[in-house]
């Protein structure tokens, strides 16, 4: 059997998803709709996802509610500790990558670009969408 891939998806990539389907971060939402792998995200992210689909997107309340419970039930969620610090990035980052390690994601998918100058920490790869859609292509 082969290893399941554990992937950390930051909101950013939700957000230009659901704004932009046809482009790749709405094709990675499908994936997870599909369950091509596993989702590895934590209640900061969820949170920080419906805030900005109320206020950016005036998506309502309740709406934005049943996206996120809808996500959280295709995920593995995990609290970050608040404990990793890296001091080029800022609260919201550092939780989104402590998220990841915690789940032992082997990707971050992110379109932030202080995350994307890591471009690993620990276990974790950290990549654009475009480049995940092409590893889920083949």
């Amino acid at each position: 059997m082969a290893p399941v891939l554990k992937v950390t998806i930051d909101t950013n990539v939700w957000i230009s998803g659901f704004a932009v389907p046809g482009g790749p971060p709405g094709e990675i939402v499908s994936y997870v709709l599909l369950k091509r792998f596993r989702l590895i995200l934590s209640k900061p992210i969820l949170q920080e996802l419906e805030r900005n689909l109320v206020l950016k997107f005036a998506v309502k309340p309740r709406a934005a509610g049943r996206i996120i419970y809808r996500i959280a039930e295709v995920s593995d969620m995990y609290e970050p500790s608040g404990q990793l610090k890296i001091s080029s990035l800022s609260c919201a980052d550092n939780l989104v990558l402590e998220t990841a390690c915690a789940g032992k994601a082997g990707f971050l998918v992110t379109g932030d670009k202080q995350l994307l100058e890591l471009k690993h920490f620990r276990y974790t790869r950290i990549i654009e969408p475009a480049h995940f859609v092409r590893i889920m292509r083949g």
